[in-house]
């Protein structure tokens, strides 16, 4: 197996609803220490899990390595949309254009960890039939925290009071995330993936049914921002080596030429799906 063993803080925030329920479960599992509290945070161990649990939002924490020494960080969150689906996702950070509304930097990619993702994804899905109405689905990169040097997910419960309170839903995110850092698994395949909506049911195909795994997606929404600076960034701050591009073939749009340009100069072998 080429990945030594990566210690993984989970961080979850007292601002959060969906968080405040993992955070409940993760204490029925077993018995944390509180082993540091201040007016910013409260730092809990038991055994080889550490928790940092915020009293800020979770997306504006960009000083969590301040906190803690980790060689990654997940983020146990509510996920909220409009149409307020029962939903189970995860995606990586950034924001990959000149917006930043929800925390981090303008045109700036986190680091990532395409293994750790594709592993939640598998475990979770394989958990489908007790997930109830619940769809399971990866999120386009969008938010911050940004700024962070260790690879960093975000793990959500959505899309509203109802699921961010339901602790089936979240008794299975968290056996899932905590099976995903404790086994990890082998990926050779890694892309970057462009294109497509904020919700990819392709993406998230392609991580439980083959062998690839992606270092996040940038959707169709912001392919005119996709730079060889973006790309650059979503390659040296991946912590495995990226060799692919994967693309939706319907979902770049006018941007396909330009884009496709980009690629081929940075010798990426090209996947559609």
């Amino acid at each position: 197996m080429n990945n030594p063993f990566r210690k993984s803080t989970l961080v979850l925030s007292r601002k959060d609803p969906a968080s405040m329920t993992m955070l409940k479960i993760l204490e029925k599992r077993q018995n944390f220490d509180n082993i540091e509290e201040n007016s910013g945070y409260s730092k809990l161990q038991s055994k080889n899990i550490t928790l940092i649990v915020l009293n800020e939002e979770m997306i504006y924490c960009d000083n969590i390595e301040d906190i803690e020494d980790s060689d990654r960080f997940v983020f146990l969150s509510r996920h909220v949309s409009q149409s307020k689906k029962p939903t189970l996702t995860s995606h990586f950070l950034g924001n990959p254009s000149n917006e930043a509304p929800y925390g981090g930097e303008k045109m700036q990619i986190a680091a990532t960890c395409p293994e750790l993702m594709k592993n939640y994804m598998m475990n979770l899905y394989k958990q489908k039939n007790s997930l109830l109405n619940y769809e399971i689905s990866l999120e386009a990169t969008h938010h911050g925290p940004t700024s962070i040097s260790k690879p960093c997910i975000f793990v959500e419960i959505g899309s509203e009071i109802k699921q961010w309170q339901d602790e089936n839903a979240a008794e299975i995110v968290i056996k899932s995330v905590i099976n995903s850092i404790e086994n990890q698994i082998d990926v050779n395949k890694v892309g970057i993936g462009l294109g497509g909506p904020h919700y990819s049911k392709k993406f998230t195909e392609l991580l439980i049914n083959t062998e690839y795994a992606i270092a996040g997606y940038i959707s169709r929404h912001y392919m005119e921002y996709f730079n060889q600076e973006i790309l650059e960034q979503m390659i040296e701050k991946c912590e495995q080596e990226i060799n692919y591009a994967i693309i939706d073939k319907k979902g770049i749009g006018k941007e396909r030429k330009r884009v496709l340009k980009i690629l081929q100069e940075n010798e990426l072998r090209i996947i559609s799906i």
